[in-house]
């Protein structure tokens, strides 16, 4: 079976973009804080000294800078190709003009409430964006060979998404996944998935 490794991203800066600015078409797109880039650090280090680090053929990332940072240091310790960056894993939050870290983000905000409750925030197409996430990722497994593994770098929202759909879920957002955690889906030459794992922590228990 293909195994799609998925990943949230490192943890990342704040970012605002200022109206009729440069960025205000693509929206807040900030790097990793000094925290996440240890955190993406430590994931490639992990990964580097697993056994199943041979069976990585590909890493893909979202366009967002938060993944593709994630990406950078697993890319140079396993020697894999530059990661294609897929535009339909992006989060749900892409183009908003202001991003917010888990830990600075205002409890009484609605958007964030949804969140904590599973469900997407106001703004968000939840159909539209599913179908998108589900599309690219099963696209990725398809073009693995058998037991191959694909380490996809992307976003929380995608992953939960994703594992939604598979388990049958009704709350999208069901997992509070951590920074640079893992979660595996494993996929037959039918198509089918199983997840297998949600939430691997244990490469950065001491900087969640």
């Amino acid at each position: 079976m293909t195994q799609l490794v998925l990943v949230r991203h490192g943890e990342p800066l704040a970012a605002t973009v200022e109206p009729g600015g440069p960025d205000e078409v693509v929206g807040a797109d900030p790097g990793l804080s000094a925290r996440g880039r240890r955190q993406a650090e430590r994931f490639a280090a992990w990964l580097a000294a697993t056994p199943e680090r041979d069976d990585v053929t590909e890493i893909v990332t979202s366009t967002m800078r938060r993944s593709r940072e994630t990406a950078d240091p697993a890319v140079r310790l396993l020697g894999v190709p530059e990661p294609p960056a897929v535009e339909d894993l992006c989060e749900f939050d892409r183009g908003r003009p202001t991003y917010r870290p888990v830990h600075e983000r205002d409890p009484d905000d609605e958007d964030w409430k949804a969140i904590r409750a599973g469900v997407y925030p106001s703004f968000v197409d939840g159909p539209a964006f599913t179908s998108r996430v589900v599309a690219a990722l099963d696209t990725i497994a398809a073009r693995q060979d058998p037991r191959a593994s694909a380490v996809v770098v992307c976003h929380a929202g995608v992953i939960n998404t994703y594992l939604a759909v598979i388990l049958g879920l009704e709350r999208p957002l069901t997992f509070p996944l951590h920074h640079t955690s893992v979660s595996r889906v494993l996929v037959s030459r039918s198509g089918a998935r199983r997840v297998s794992s949600i939430n691997e922590t244990q490469h950065v228990e001491d900087l969640r």
